[in-house]
């Protein structure tokens, strides 16, 4: 298996067009693709991959603005080393050329072009490695265009209990076993 992915890595090294980039979380990049269609047909020229570290666990959300087209956008959990060509999948499971494993976690509507507000609430993530891809959702095209994506995030702390509610509970525990003795 290891040697049909080299060989055809090997054989789309010359058609690898996807740019794959870091992104600050939280934060905005500005970005360009080639086309609007990137998401309906899988061309990966049209998509930008956009990888990521959580350190803890966040509530993520992203939103791209753009003025010509709807977005897609699709999360992962892994890091994507180089440009997947035919293996993208924007709705499930993929591994690219490297064969890193890319789990798919969450993403906007695929199929639906023009609908939506360009707009995906990741909910909590985990700590850890991820990859974001943003490609139009037209299904037609009139060449490049330019979007902004901006990256939200609050830390999901976990809250210590008070000291008034640990004293709360003591108090409680005494209570019930005194009344037990009864």
């Amino acid at each position: 298996m290891k040697i049909w992915v080299l060989l055809a890595s090997l054989m789309m090294a010359v058609q690898a067009n996807a740019a794959i980039l870091s992104l600050t979380i939280p934060g905005s990049v500005t970005g360009s693709l080639s086309n609007e269609s990137g998401w309906l047909d899988g061309d990966t020229s049209a998509i930008d991959f956009y990888t990521f570290e959580l350190t803890s666990d966040t509530e993520l959300s992203f939103f791209a603005d753009t003025d010509f087209t709807s977005m897609g956008l699709s999360l992962y959990a892994g890091e994507i080393m180089m440009d997947p060509g035919f293996l993208f999948n924007n709705a499930g499971d993929f591994f690219d050329f490297a064969g890193e494993s890319l789990t798919y976690l969450t993403g906007t509507s695929a199929f639906v072009p023009g609908v939506g507000d360009n707009a995906l609430q990741a909910g909590v993530m985990e700590r850890g490695q991820y990859t974001l891809a943003v490609g139009g959702n037209e299904g037609f095209s009139f060449g490049a265009f330019d979007y902004t994506l901006n990256a939200t995030a609050v830390s999901a702390a976990v809250s210590e209990p008070s000291t008034f509610g640990i004293a709360l509970l003591m108090l409680s525990g005494l209570y019930c076993s005194r009344r037990d003795r009864r």
